[in-house]
């Protein structure tokens, strides 16, 4: 958090709060900074000046005690269940997903019903910020807005050899409302690799996997339950194409579609009559310095989040900044990254999908060499596994090689031309 207090003279009508910003909890009193605002007095020539704390989804999750009857749904809370996407609920719930249609019997689960992150570690260690989603798991089970919600029909399949990385699960919101989440890439080399294929691949399996389990999900969930549908990164591609390719009676269902620095399409699929069905629910929220948000085709109307963080390191939720009832945004696109996206596109303009294919299944083999099973948790013998990279990227022949080397060139060069 960043603040920035200033002493003024105390004067009661400079001084207002709001009764929801003030909470009691264990005989101490605490309130939400980010609601108070304290102005000079304009008599004295002074310009007005606001102070603000702003916070992230922690300390929305820790401090928003509102029930969803007082305080709808909105795009916080859509965030903070596409994050709860990458909790390994792998181990708590059953996985419906079968090869057959339909899927196979859910169960479900509350979130107060949650082991204490304490007791299962290991359920955030595929997400890139496992230290946040353990923190994010205890305040969640404590929430007096969130304890109640369930989470059922977990989905999940990931398969070399079909080169899928997939998970979804259905969160249910008082109200007659289901939050459909899809969890983006996890740390699995093959869930990367299929990242790399929405370059020149469509749909990919993981798309065609989000399509299939909404049809089924809306057969399954009453009429009368609305769906909104979101996820981060990659799982808010999968969002995308899963509210365009469903049938039209579930597109009638669903209020709000979210990808939260979701990358785009290899084409232009907001310009297809299936996705102007559901354009006026497509909701495409990015931090400020968005780079995977704003890779490749993406519709107008994209709106930017404010962030503290340095470049790549926003792609965390955790670092999105919010405001009072919403994110807190910014007036557009950091500059530094629209010149770094503008030599990527540029380089991709230039690639035949064959050419992005070939260059993506030799990064894959090359990877695949070291032997790690999770990017996200180097362990003891990751100096041994980079050695076999290196000896990998070794074996490959002198003209793959050449590639490699001359395609970083020039994405570097290409950056500092955009600069220009």
């Amino acid at each position: 958090m960043v603040r920035a207090w200033s002493f003024v003279p105390f004067r009661e009508e400079c001084f207002s709060f709001r009764e929801e910003c003030f909470s009691i909890r264990e005989g101490c009193f605490s309130f939400r900074e980010e609601c108070f605002s304290i102005r000079k007095d304009g008599t004295t020539g002074h310009k007005d000046m606001e102070v603000r704390v702003l916070s992230t989804i922690l300390d929305y999750v820790e401090t928003e005690r509102r029930p969803f009857d007082q305080f709808p749904m909105n795009p916080i809370d859509a965030l903070v269940f596409a994050e709860a996407t990458y909790f390994q609920w792998e181990y708590l719930l059953h996985n419906i997903w079968t090869r057959e249609w339909p899927y196979q019997v859910s169960d479900s689960m509350l979130f107060s019903d949650m082991p204490a992150a304490s007791e299962m570690p290991l359920f955030g260690q595929y997400a890139a910020d496992t230290a946040n989603n353990l923190k994010m798991i205890d305040f969640l089970r404590r929430s007096p807005r969130f304890k109640d919600v369930s989470v059922s029909h977990l989905c999940a399949h990931t398969d070399n050899k079909e080169q899928i990385q997939f998970a979804a699960m259905c969160f249910h919101i008082p109200g007659d409302i289901c939050f459909i989440g899809y969890r983006g890439t996890d740390g699995t080399l093959i869930g990367w690799k299929e990242d790399f294929q929405l370059s020149y691949q469509y749909p990919v399996p993981a798309q065609e996997e989000a399509a299939r389990y909404l049809n089924y999900l809306a057969r399954e969930l009453p009429p009368k339950v609305l769906l909104q549908i979101g996820g981060h990164s990659k799982g808010g591609n999968l969002s995308i194409y899963a509210a365009t390719s469903c049938a039209d009676s579930v597109k009638s269902r669903i209020t709000n579609v979210y990808s939260f620095d979701g990358p785009g399409f290899s084409f232009k699929l907001h310009e297809t009559d299936e996705y102007k069905k559901i354009s006026e629910h497509v909701n495409h929220l990015v931090p400020s310095s968005s780079f995977v948000g704003m890779l490749l085709e993406s519709a107008p109307g994209t709106r930017f989040i404010n962030n503290k963080a340095l470049w790549l390191m926003q792609h965390s939720p955790f670092t999105w900044e919010i405001d009072v009832n919403d994110f807190s945004y910014a007036s557009g696109w950091d500059k530094n990254a629209e010149n770094r996206i503008g030599a990527v596109r540029t380089w991709l303009s230039d690639q035949s999908f064959e050419e992005r294919e070939s260059f993506t299944e030799m990064l894959y083999h090359i990877a695949t060499s070291s032997g790690a099973s999770n990017i996200f948790r180097p362990d003891s013998s990751w100096a041994v596994k980079m050695s076999h990279i290196i000896d990998a990227t070794k074996a490959v022949d002198a003209k793959s090689r050449a590639r490699i080397i001359e395609t970083l060139r020039l994405l570097v060069l290409l950056s500092f031309k955009q600069k220009k």
